[in-house]
């Protein structure tokens, strides 16, 4: 970016989209710059409550088997550690828990990809070496064997083969922090929000000049960044690239002497099976599965296309299906199961894999191949800066990462623009129909996801489950 811009509408009011616009107001190059804000809120909330970032709770970890991340996220982590109710911490936000990690090997994995075993150890080397360059190197430690980690976990299931203890990481109740976050954009009286729904990208020639809403109205940018996390397929073409997949979270009431049992013991994760369990807070457990996700492909009818020399016309990709627009959540009858073998073999509390659900939910990721981020210049639509992949690991970085976006759009990004830049991807049909009617999906092989890979949700919920289509 070489003239600074008169304006910049942002698109989606996520995470990146929020951090971005904070971020932009404290760097003297936007003082004069307008700054607005676009997301579909229904009168409700900045970001939407369906939103990715919108949850519970979200693990604060540098456990990365990739070096970059992990220095990354422990940058995160001290912001997040500060005292102080004004703090991104503060106020109950982040509590340092600690973290079992752990993996086995798990027949099936295809030979040429990474396996959970593999990612955990190579975390375990990175998050070692940064205790040591702390002085904490007594807070990581490994576990050898499964029954080790029964005995760590405290569970009679079956946690894992291999494992260590991070007490330097912890969760953030992430609903709270987005509202933190949402509040120190609001208060700048810098940032313009606007509640519609966008619809399309309006292009002149070879430029990207801003979005139509579903009223009509096109609002405008000298630059547009597209950061609509999971829903940005529907808005430019990026099959093969970046992919909406929805994971599944559930929901259990526990007693008050079980929630003082949870308030001792750490998060528990599997980078084999993707299970994790957050202690309880407010007396509701979650379990989870950071999974291959499931695949919701739909006609999206006014999706950019990859070049201004190619027609627009409708594509298939798949798309967030949430609560908002269907009236009710739930997930399928194999989610169910499978998280109830994640509280048998990682739950401490005995028996609440015979519990009903308090909630069921699908948190929508939009991932990459290789859960970088995309983050960079479209290559043949100019003023189009474009935001997405977060790949299931956006949220730990709040506190850093709106710095770092704003530097890649600046131009000085550094390895991070090389590691999030628009890559080639070959062609090998992913996010295409085949000629069966097959929708075959993209999938992520960093070895940390569990689960099937390719479900289509709606197959699945025709096997069983609480929601129905």
């Amino acid at each position: 970016m070489q003239q600074t811009p008169d304006s910049i509408l942002i698109v989606g009011s996520g995470l990146m989209g929020l951090t971005t616009a904070w971020t932009l107001t404290k760097r003297p190059r936007f003082a004069n710059t307008t700054i607005t804000i676009v997301d579909h809120s229904r009168g409700t909330s900045f970001p939407p409550e369906d939103a990715a970032s919108v949850d519970t709770s979200r693990i604060i970890r540098a456990d990365y088997a990739d070096p970059d991340y992990a220095a990354f996220a422990a940058e995160a982590q001290a912001q997040w550690r500060q005292p102080g109710d004004d703090k991104v911490g503060g106020q109950g936000r982040y509590s340092e828990s600690g973290m079992v990690v752990m993996a086995e090997d798990i027949d099936g994995r295809e030979k040429d990809k990474k396996t959970g075993m593999e990612y955990v150890k190579a975390s375990w080397e990175n998050v070692a070496s940064i205790a040591k360059r702390q002085g904490h190197s007594n807070k990581v430690r490994t576990i050898e064997g499964r029954e080790n980690l029964k005995k760590i976990v405290g569970t009679d299931g079956n946690p894992g083969t291999w494992g260590y203890v991070n007490q330097m990481s912890g969760w953030a109740d992430n609903a709270a922090g987005m509202r933190w976050l949402y509040e120190q954009v609001r208060r700048t009286n810098r940032v313009k929000f606007v509640d519609a729904e966008v619809k399309e990208l309006v292009t002149e020639g070879k430029k990207v000049v801003g979005a139509r809403v579903q009223d009509g109205r096109v609002l405008r940018g000298d630059i547009v960044y597209l950061a609509a996390g999971a829903w940005t397929g529907a808005l430019i073409d990026l099959r093969g690239r970046c992919e909406a997949t929805g994971h599944v979270l559930g929901y259990i009431d526990i007693t008050q002497e079980e929630q003082e049992i949870m308030d001792t013991k750490p998060i528990m994760i599997n980078f084999a099976t993707g299970h994790f369990v957050i202690p309880a807070k407010h007396r509701l457990l979650k379990v989870a599965r950071h999974g291959f996700g499931y695949l919701n492909p739909v006609v999206c009818p006014n999706a950019l296309p990859l070049s201004p020399e190619d027609d627009r016309k409708p594509i298939v990709a798949s798309i967030p299906r949430t609560a908002r627009d269907h009236g009710g959540e739930g997930f399928p009858a194999e989610a169910d199961a499978d998280l109830r073998k994640a509280l048998t073999n990682m739950c401490p509390l005995k028996g609440l894999e015979t519990r009903p659900w308090a909630k069921q939910k699908i948190c929508w990721y939009s991932d990459t191949r290789d859960a970088d981020w995309l983050v960079d210049w479209h290559p043949n639509w100019e003023n189009l800066f474009v935001v997405t992949g977060d790949s299931g690991h956006g949220f730990k970085f709040l506190p850093v990462i709106g710095d770092k976006l704003v530097d890649v759009l600046e131009g000085k990004g550094g390895n991070f623009a090389n590691k999030w830049r628009w890559k080639d991807v070959v062609n090998d049909a992913c996010g295409r129909v085949d000629e069966n009617g097959v929708y075959k999906g993209l999938l992520t092989w960093d070895g940390s996801r569990g689960g099937e890979p390719g479900m289509i949700l709606a197959e699945e919920f025709k096997k069983g489950g609480r929601a129905k289509l």
